[in-house]
């Protein structure tokens, strides 16, 4: 008689996420020509279920996949307008974090890691800044490692360290906010915690990168309620690592990834130019659950009057010109 087979199941969570960009100028522009990040990553570890995205005046959107499995989309939305909402609504399922093995030799790994040195896949994630390439850095990284350290035990030092010594606060950083000023201020928030997470492994020759996304609010969680920052690390036949320096915790079924790149700027989740000489003002929801509420379609947004709108972004006259926004969900963390 045939024995039968018991197949382990697998822990996964579903979850309904709306995210809204809202965008109101002083008077009309026109031409405005947006790069979006906003289509949940897609692969063995996060399922994309449903997914819709919707444009004030339902443009034509072009996407593609980068060579980083990003889904990238573009629009240009050409009449006269004076505001302009993007609303994407999802479903997606995350599963339960697979840890790294122990089976590979702790000095195996780090020659595996010493080879991705000259692979140029790797090249760009290993670049550190001049600041973190120091001795005063190359001191602290030696101190923190011990000889039995695997890649993996030792990324986790890494991001305790930079939570233990960093605080948690808003509005002293901004997007342009380098990892030597965050360095020094010894605060910030999701995205500065994750840059200088970034250059710390890079210092220490482990290929790092940006994610941007979200992270459900359980047990306290810093992030919920707007986009979040974490950093990945890559582990020698393993992968991808997720690690969260500002929660201080491994990435797994409570976070949801919409992008990665080499830093912010490379998948920051809607970023475009617009023709006109008028103040602008955004402003972003974000509503993550594990049920539909009754108001994951209807987000609302504070009234904002044209009079209002902010002197910060008023851009110059009549000329395309970067819409280099402070992106504020990254800098409203609940």
């Amino acid at each position: 008689m045939t024995k039968p087979i018991f197949i382990k199941s697998i822990d996964m969570k579903r979850y309904f996420l709306s995210h809204s960009t809202l965008y109101k100028y002083s008077n009309s522009v026109i031409e405005s020509t947006n790069r979006i990040y906003l289509y949940p990553y897609n692969d063995l570890q996060q399922q994309l279920v449903n997914f819709k995205l919707t444009v004030t005046g339902n443009p034509s959107i072009y996407t593609y996949l980068d060579e980083l499995n990003n889904r990238v989309g573009f629009f240009n939305y050409v009449p006269p307008h004076d505001t302009m909402l993007i609303n994407t609504q999802a479903e997606i399922i995350v599963k339960e974090l697979r840890f790294p093995d122990k089976q590979t030799p702790v000095s195996d790994q780090w020659q595996l890691l010493d080879q991705l040195t000259e692979d140029i896949n790797y090249l760009p994630f290993l670049q550190a800044g001049q600041f973190f390439s120091s001795n005063y850095f190359k001191k602290i990284l030696k101190d923190l490692k011990s000889d039995e350290d695997s890649v993996f035990s030792y990324a986790k030092k890494l991001c305790d360290y930079t939570h233990n010594n960093f605080s948690y606060q808003k509005g002293i950083t901004n997007v342009f906010s380098t990892p030597e000023e965050i360095w020094n201020l010894k605060s910030g928030v999701c995205q500065d915690f994750t840059n200088v997470l970034i250059e710390l492994f890079r210092a220490s020759q482990i290929p790092s990168r940006y994610v941007s996304g979200y992270v459900y609010a359980k047990d306290g969680m810093l992030g919920a309620g707007a986009t979040h920052a974490w950093a990945e690390v890559f582990i020698p036949n393993y992968g991808w690592l997720g690690l969260d320096p500002t929660n201080n915790c491994l990435v797994g079924e409570y976070h949801i990834r919409l992008a990665v790149g080499r830093n912010y700027n490379d998948c920051s989740p809607v970023k475009g130019v617009f023709k006109g000489n008028e103040k602008q003002h955004m402003q972003v929801k974000v509503l993550l659950d594990t049920s539909k509420k009754k108001d994951y379609l209807n987000l609302k947004f504070d009234d904002l009057k044209s009079s209002e709108l902010s002197n910060e972004t008023k851009l110059s006259d009549n000329t395309y010109q970067k819409n280099l926004q402070i992106i504020q969900q990254q800098q409203q963390q609940q």
